[in-house]
């Protein structure tokens, strides 16, 4: 009678510890499926919100140069009334489209000036890495810096538009991912021009001043363009005076000769 009771007892035991365990795992599977669902609609939610902006690229010549005539006409009229008057009406109106066929390329407003900051940008560093001359000495390299960074002043200048579309757009993410990787490109081309005067141990940390460098440099052309002409000249001259071999030396932490 006790061992029928034992084996009752233990019988009941094993039950109820199978049935914990298949609790405990369909909890488990539960809560791992409600993980993975969250986690598939945030990557949804956040790939929805990124592609929200993304510009369409035309493959077409027709295509292309529909495309060129509607960011031609929105940095026209930016030119003339400013980022914050810009309608999509008046693009169409001034591209000779409709308004359907802007959205077809751009899903909003904001698109189209995020693309021009773009083009300015791709211009911007081709003109330069196309006229980037050759060096014989780290004093020589430091004038082409320097000089590079009067060009892109002078790119400014000449595109008035440039700077209220830069201010318009500034607080989006996406125009802060253009201007890092804007300033990447440039940070390549100063590490070009100056590495072959360093050991190549120190092209690492070379590669960071340069990067910290041409962000530095963006910053300073539209504060330049903020203020009156005299007072910009001067901000320009004094930044590029910053570029010499002693500056970079000194960020480099190496002996400065005095």
């Amino acid at each position: 009678m006790q061992k029928t009771t034992t084996t009752i007892a233990s019988s009941t035991a094993m039950t109820k510890s199978t049935d914990m365990t298949k609790s405990t795992d369909m909890t488990k599977s539960t809560t791992m499926a409600k993980s993975t669902i969250t986690a598939k609609s945030t990557a949804t939610a956040t790939k929805a919100s990124t592609s929200k902006e993304t510009r369409r690229r035309p493959t077409q010549a027709r295509s292309k140069k529909r495309v060129d005539a509607i960011l031609s006409a929105a940095k026209s009229l930016i030119s003339e009334k400013g980022s914050a008057q810009l309608k999509i009406h008046d693009i169409a109106d001034r591209a000779e489209v409709t308004p359907a066929s802007i959205y077809q390329y751009f899903p909003s407003k904001n698109a189209i000036t995020l693309a021009l900051a773009q083009d300015t940008f791709d211009n911007a560093f081709s003109s330069l890495s196309n006229n980037l001359p050759a060096t014989s000495s780290k004093l020589e390299a430091c004038f082409v810096l320097q000089e590079m960074i009067e060009q892109y002043y002078q790119a400014y200048l000449d595109d008035p538009a440039m700077l209220d579309i830069w201010v318009s757009v500034s607080a989006d993410k996406s125009m802060q991912d253009l201007d890092i990787e804007d300033s990447r490109r440039h940070a390549e081309l100063i590490f070009s021009c100056i590495k072959q005067y360093y050991d190549e141990a120190l092209w690492e940390k070379l590669s960071q001043v340069g990067f910290l460098l041409s962000h530095m440099a963006g910053s300073a052309v539209r504060m330049a363009l903020s203020v009156d002409e005299a007072e910009a000249r001067a901000l320009i001259d004094s930044f590029k005076s910053l570029i010499n071999p002693a500056s970079i030396d000194s960020m480099l932490q190496l002996d400065v000769k005095s």
